[in-house]
Parts: C-alpha cells; sequence; structure tokens
C-alpha cells in the first residue's frame, strides 16, 4: 500500500528542508501569496536532493492576506496572475534540470475553486493553455475534480491530515477553533482513516468516504516536524509506502 504526502514549502519558514525529507510530493509557492525567483529556486532543489515531485502552487496575488482572502479581481486578470505564476516555477525548474509535474492552488483560490463551477473552469483553461499533461491537485469529490475530468485533465485527489472537514466535504474554516488539528494521536487518527479505510470523519461526527491519491500536510504551522515525523514512523509501522502520484 502506497499514498503520497504532500506540503506546501517555499513559504519563507524554516523547516524546509526536514519537512522535504519526509514527503514525496512539494507545492512550491511561486509569487501569488509569498515566494520570489530565489526562493523557488532554492525549494526546487531542495526537491531535487531528496527526490520530491515538484508542483507550483499559484494564488490570489494578496500576499498581505497570504492568499487566504478571496479578491475581486477579473477572470482575464486572474488567469494572467495564475498562468504567469505556474510559468514562472516551470521556467525556474527547467533551469535546474526539474519538472514541474503538477499544480495545486493555495489558500481562498483552493477553497473557491472546490466549491465555484465557474473558477474551477478558470484554472482548468489555465492548465490547458500551458501543459493538458500537467496534473492538478484539489479537494476530492469537489467541483473541481468534476471540471478537470471534463476537461481531460489528470486530477489528484487530495485530503488534509491536519484540517477537519463538514458532512459535504469541504474544510472546516480555519478561523473555527476546531479548524486545524493539532494533536498528533488525532492527526494520525485521520491519516489512517483516509489511508485504510478512505473515509474520514466529519466536525458533526459523520462518515464521509474519501478514496485519496495525496494527503496533505500544512508546512506553516509550528507543529509541523512533530507531526509528519510521528505519522511517517505510523506509517513505516503499517507497512505504508510514501510515495508520489504523478
Amino acid at each position: 500500500m502506497k499514498i503520497d504526502i504532500n506540503a506546501d514549502l517555499g513559504e519563507g519558514f524554516l523547516f524546509d528542508e526536514e519537512l522535504m525529507q519526509m514527503i514525496s510530493s512539494c507545492n512550491i509557492a511561486c509569487g501569488g501569496h509569498t515566494g520570489t525567483e530565489n526562493s523557488m529556486r532554492a525549494t526546487i532543489r531542495l526537491a531535487l536532493k531528496y527526490g520530491v515531485t515538484i508542483g507550483a502552487h499559484p494564488s490570489y496575488p494578496n500576499p498581505e492576506f497570504f492568499g487566504r482572502e478571496v479578491m475581486d479581481i477579473s477572470d482575464e486578470m486572474l488567469k494572467k496572475v495564475i498562468r504567469d505564476q505556474i510559468l514562472t516555477l516551470i521556467r525556474i525548474a527547467r533551469e535546474e534540470g526539474a519538472v514541474v509535474r503538477y499544480v495545486k492552488p493555495h489558500g481562498a483560490l483552493y477553497n473557491k475553486a472546490s466549491v465555484d463551477r465557474n473558477m474551477a473552469a478558470l484554472l482548468v483553461s489555465v492548465l490547458q493553455q500551458i501543459e493538458p499533461s500537467v496534473g492538478l491537485m484539489g479537494l476530492a469529490g469537489s467541483v473541481l475534480e468534476e471540471e478537470a475530468k471534463k476537461g481531460y485533465l489528470i486530477f489528484l485527489r487530495e485530503g488534509f491530515a491536519d484540517r477537519t472537514y463538514h458532512d459535504d466535504g469541504t474544510l472546516v474554516s480555519r478561523n473555527n477553533p476546531l479548524g486545524v488539528i493539532h494533536n498528533k494521536e488525532q492527526v494520525w487518527q485521520q491519516v489512517s482513516d483516509m489511508v485504510l479505510n478512505k473515509k474520514v470523519i466529519s466536525l458533526e461526527e459523520n462518515e464521509i468516504n474519501l478514496d485519496l491519491h495525496s494527503i496533505c500536510f500544512h508546512g506553516d504551522t509550528p507543529e509541523a516536524v512533530e507531526l509528519l515525523t510521528y505519522v511517517n514512523h505510523q506509517l513505516k509501522k503499517q507497512k505504508i509506502e510514501v510515495k508520489n502520484a504523478i
């Protein structure tokens, strides 16, 4: 049995290299919510060093909110800024002898594309223009998955190790005190349910069926290294291999 573990990296936090050694895919910030050419290059080099698959992590261009607020921006302008972010990472990766295998939207862009069909279709159209063979990672069971399949894109169904879910499969807001899981045993229980049982227990205490390609750990929490170290140890005990999905 195997599962892909991904994390958002290149966001200016201090433990990227520690996390990189415990994951199989990395989502690299490419200038929307954060990220410079230098940080992209450094993160790509770490990914190459540890054999980690590279993904682009584009965002609304609002670094003051870390990409976690929806922007009032035209579709054409949003397409341009997303395309520019992805192409910048692709260019730098090529210069470093690496390949960008997939795209995962960040923050508010991710959340909106999960429930808003127009936004989902916009993201799909950007990828079709850039490179249709690049995968698109997003929330399992979302409208983004539906639109990606309509557009004949490779879709990587994602779940979250350290976030809680509502009954409809959407994520509980970070503004809710119960939206983020900080306890390592609880995180492992959720990961175990996802991998072994293909389900997750919602905040409302109901079962949600989830068949995933990848599980995300957020790299911007103080306990990220501790959580991932613990979960990796448990996965090894269960003989579950951490392996890229694309």
